[in-house]
């Protein structure tokens, strides 16, 4: 046993390193084999339906693509109208500054939307090399997802040669890890997009500012278990203090806390560690551990990169029982 822990560490350690030192070129990568896991089955339903593969392959990337231009536009525009109000907003600020007792004036002037920090928006030159860098990081997930897709019934017959050890093989296991991302990326999607929905409407009823963005930061975050949806509530909650002092803040917060109890309890009936098989421990610091390693692409892939570390593990039998280690404890009787 400790051999093989031994032999574990070793190895995680040599890939780790290599991922945490190349993580500008791993991360498009990685994001783009999570896309091929989770699109394989409209791939397989399109033919099923009769469409020839790579048919299939490019339509279901395709609408993929489409989906996510159009969330970069609709962020784009929304940050256009959040730069606007900044000079509205800086006042607010004095003012509920002015209130707790006229503390951090001077932190008032240097927000944006003051006179000598008047926009929001970096620098043309800043906004041409992160256009470059995001089209190129693009571009490289859609291709390797095009291919990724296409091989993958390929990957799953090569899988079933490499021979396992106690009957569970590398084959086994992959589909096991399929199965499980998929099952938690459609229950999270499910709940989140109610999610959204509904607090952009909460947060358009009380008058606070891009609604759509806050909402749409909501539900990408919401696969960032536990701590994406604090994250992505902070924003709205302070809009909502600097228009309605902390009673808005207050009723902000405490209407996503309910909407997003509400969806989980109607769509996510199982608690995140029943979607995964993975411990509430193990999760939380594969979100910690993930994004040291990939940096903030990391926390939105520590789910998927520990269930296929866990899958790796599960296939071997000296190392298996790591894997069991993972997963939550059993409920006494």
């Amino acid at each position: 046993m400790l051999a093989s822990l031994a032999r574990v560490l070793v190895i995680g350690a040599i890939l780790v390193t290599g991922m945490h030192l190349a993580a500008r070129l791993v991360n498009p990568v990685l994001v783009a084999i999570v896309i091929s896991v989770i699109a394989s089955p409209a791939v397989h339903r399109l033919e099923r339906q009769g469409l020839r593969q790579w048919m299939a392959v490019l339509a279901v990337v395709g609408i993929a693509a489409g989906v996510s231009l159009l969330l970069i536009a609709v962020l784009g525009v929304s940050l256009l109208q959040i730069d606007r109000a900044l000079p509205a907003y800086q006042g607010l600020l004095a003012g509920q500054l002015a209130i707790l007792g006229g503390t951090g004036q001077d932190l008032a002037g240097q927000l944006p939307g003051s006179p000598g920090n008047p926009s929001l928006l970096p620098s043309i030159g800043t906004i041409v090399a992160g256009t470059v860098e995001l089209t190129v990081d693009f571009l490289v997930t859609i291709t390797v997802t095009v291919f990724m897709l296409l091989e993958i019934s390929g990957l799953r017959r090569k899988l079933r040669t490499v021979p396992g050890v106690g009957g569970t093989g590398l084959e086994e296991q992959g589909a096991l890890f399929c199965r499980s991302l998929n099952r938690y990326a459609g229950i999270r999607t499910r709940g989140s997009l109610v999610t959204g929905v509904l607090v952009a409407l909460l947060l358009w009823l009380m008058g606070i500012d891009a609604p759509v963005l806050w909402a749409i930061l909501l539900v990408l975050f919401s696969y960032i278990p536990y701590l994406g949806l604090p994250i992505a509530s902070v924003p709205p909650i302070g809009l909502a203090w600097l228009r309605y002092g902390l009673v808005g803040a207050v009723a902000v917060a405490a209407g996503i806390a309910v909407i997003d109890f509400l969806s989980r309890t109607l769509f996510t009936p199982h608690p995140a560690r029943s979607e995964l098989d993975l411990s509430p421990v193990v999760i939380i610091l594969s979100v910690f551990f993930w994004t040291l390693v990939l940096g903030v692409p990391g926390l939105f892939l520590a789910v998927p990169l520990t269930l296929l570390a866990k899958a790796a593990l599960a296939s071997v039998n000296e190392t298996r029982w790591l894997a069991a280690l993972m997963e939550p404890a059993e409920e006494p009787a």
